[in-house]
């Protein structure tokens, strides 16, 4: 295990891939839960990743940190009370971000809402975002504003 941790601080130093922590409000939990990991290069992850396809939506996610990381220097991926997962959380923002490649599903429009209804009851949260292929209305949970953006847009006017 350390063998491992050390090969990645190796290459979180040399700027190969970033870790992101679980925000939580004990720093304790926060070092010892689990963290993403983000590439700088999609290339090299595809390259020495394993996998049987290509896994689109998290290449896409990955660009969404690269992106986020260039803005804020506090970023975070957060566990909902029961067990869903939010991609990021900026807590200087006060803003959720959910990250999907398509919201036409209703499973996947689904899973994605509630999510972020479970995280808003649980912190302090002054908007939402969605990122996916297409713009739509916002919308609202809970009194917090949800922004569904194109991610390709969002890009583009950061």
């Amino acid at each position: 295990m350390n063998t491992i941790k050390s090969y990645i601080d190796y290459m979180e130093n040399s700027w190969l891939v970033f870790t992101l922590n679980l925000y939580d409000f004990s720093v304790k939990r926060q070092q010892i839960a689990p963290k993403k990991i983000y590439c700088i290069d999609s290339g090299l992850s595809n390259a020495v990743g394993f996998g049987f396809s290509l896994n689109a939506g998290k290449l896409l996610e990955n660009l969404v940190f690269l992106a986020l990381r260039q803005q804020y220097q506090k970023i975070f991926y957060y566990t909902t009370p029961s067990g869903f997962e939010i991609d990021f959380y900026l807590p200087e923002e006060q803003q959720l971000v959910q990250v999907t490649q398509i919201l036409d599903a209703p499973v996947t429009r689904e899973r994605e809402l509630r999510a972020l209804a479970d995280a808003v009851q649980s912190i302090k949260v002054k908007s939402a975002l969605i990122l996916s292929d297409a713009n739509e209305d916002s919308l609202d949970l809970n009194g917090v504003p949800v922004a569904v953006r194109s991610t390709a847009e969002w890009l583009l006017n950061r």
